[in-house]
């Protein structure tokens, strides 16, 4: 199946910020995080009875995570990474692995940071000739790379996969030469500019979210909006497999976030329903500024540090309100420990009290946890309990 003309001139001549469809979403095949956004956002796609708009984006992780090479053993033999960047990729494959599971998925951490360009350029080969096969072609990329299966890097490899959707390898090659590598280029810096750098990146009415904790928020967007606006929660599929947990007992703690102060209701609210009580502590966090060494040579990385604060402030006014100033956190966070009757005890555990990142830190037997949008997760365990 070939596109029209009008359809590939138009892909070819893409703003990163519209579409004809009612919302983009953007992903890296290299990204875990974007691997387990595809099947909520494809089941969000069939509820409302639309089509997003998929894109490539293509993340430059050394320039705020630093870089790192693995061997098979899983053993590091090359890194760049500072001792808070390497907290922070840690809990992410653990976290990513953790909902995996929960899916159905395999994820195996990757050995090296893979340049996604080449499959990129591939994507956008396929939204040019045989759009109707995207999703075929995604699910034919993720799944053996996220298995190590796939090489990346390998036009042979990708070769068969196109011609498994049907499509010409050969007049891929050619065009993947020079106008697709080109194009792929231009759009890449085009997207960073306007404020695209990270994945899963979703686009509603020119308004960024990114993660796919935001999915409940763009539905209720692109809905009826019959409801309060909702916040913010990874879904679980409908048959999650749910991990074991060796305890019962469940510590939480509370840091100075915005996202902390929400979660203090809505964790106290779902323990009194189940009739579970829980080990309450007062802990500090890794900023995510400190994620990012202040290098002035790393352009990019101090855009992406930019970039990020931002997002914690749109985050902010879009969740909390308009009218909460960072100055009164603390003193909110207090007022809601004192009207949730919470008692809050000395010595966190180790794994709360190092928290790598912002946002409330909860363990649940073996599982640890951070940000509020665990808390579908957390509620369908304690119903195991």
């Amino acid at each position: 199946m070939v596109a029209s003309q009008t359809q590939a001139d138009s892909i070819l001549h893409t703003d990163p910020l519209q579409s004809a469809h009612p919302a983009i979403v953007y992903l890296d095949f290299k990204s875990p995080y974007a691997y387990l956004a595809v099947e909520p956002t494809r089941r969000l796609e069939a509820e409302l009875g639309i089509e997003f708009d998929w894109r490539p984006f293509v993340l430059d992780i050394p320039s705020y995570l630093g870089s790192a090479k693995l061997d098979a053993q899983g053993r590091v033999i090359e890194q760049e990474r500072t001792p808070a960047q390497w907290a922070a990729v840690k809990y992410a494959y653990y976290d990513c692995r953790r909902y995996a599971n929960v899916a159905g998925l395999t994820i195996r951490g990757t050995t090296k940071i893979w340049d996604t360009n080449l499959v990129a350029t591939a994507m956008w080969w396929v939204k040019k000739c045989a759009l109707s096969t995207l999703p075929q072609f995604i699910d034919a990329i993720y799944q053996p790379f996220w298995k190590r299966e796939l090489d990346a890097h390998s036009i042979t490899a990708l070769n068969n996969i196109l011609t498994s959707v049907d499509l010409d390898h050969g007049a891929f090659t050619t065009w993947a030469e020079r106008e697709g590598s080109e194009f792929n280029k231009d759009f890449q810096s085009r997207a960073f500019e306007l404020g695209v750098y990270g994945v899963p990146t979703y686009v509603v009415n020119n308004e960024l979210f990114f993660g796919r904790e935001h999915l409940p928020r763009i539905g209720w967007l692109l809905g009826e909006q019959h409801e309060s606006p909702p916040d913010i929660a990874n879904s679980l599929p409908m048959n999650a497999t749910l991990p074991r947990i060796n305890s019962a007992q469940i510590h939480i703690g509370i840091d100075n976030s915005w996202d902390a102060l929400l979660a203090i209701p809505l964790l106290v609210r779902s323990l009194e329903q189940r009739r579970v009580s829980a080990s309450w502590y007062r802990i500090s966090s890794q900023e995510l500024d400190d994620l990012l060494p202040h290098d002035p040579s790393n352009v990019r990385g101090s855009i992406h540090r930019e970039y990020r604060a931002r997002n914690a402030e749109i985050n902010q006014h879009r969740y909390v309100g308009h009218d909460q100033s960072s100055d009164d956190l603390p003193e909110l966070i207090n007022q809601a420990i004192d009207d949730s009757n919470i008692q809050l005890l000395r010595n966190p555990p180790k794994v709360l009290a190092s928290s790598p990142m912002p946002g409330i830190s909860i363990t649940l037997g073996d599982q640890h946890m951070i940000g509020r949008q665990h808390l579908p997760l957390i509620n369908a365990l304690l119903d195991k309990i």
